[in-house]
């Protein structure tokens, strides 16, 4: 199977940076001890507080299914859905190069 890798631009708004850090890092977490979650990486931007970058690497699509259903997933869907952030979302899928 191929591995999923996906860069997410996350631009929060200024004033629910502090929610959106809690939610984030449980989600990186949680994430990490996940089967199949192979990477996940969440940096702030240095030019812009309120602008976060995700870099996740799933071992296949299943995993990153897993990942969708879990509920630290599900709380950063809802500060998105209901205007906390808005996302920029890049999807690869493929052979590793050190394959």
């Amino acid at each position: 199977m191929a591995i999923v890798g996906l860069i997410v631009e996350a631009n929060v708004k200024q004033d629910r940076t502090d929610e959106f850090l809690k939610l984030i890092e449980a989600d990186a977490v949680g994430s990490r001890n996940e089967p199949g979650c192979l990477r996940f990486d969440v940096v702030q931007s240095k030019d812009d507080p309120h602008v976060f970058m995700l870099y996740e690497l799933y071992a296949d699509e299943d995993a990153l299914a897993h990942h969708n259903e879990q509920t630290c997933f599900k709380d950063v869907v809802v500060f998105v859905g209901d205007s906390g952030a808005e996302l920029v979302v890049k999807k690869a899928s493929g052979k590793f190069m050190t394959d």
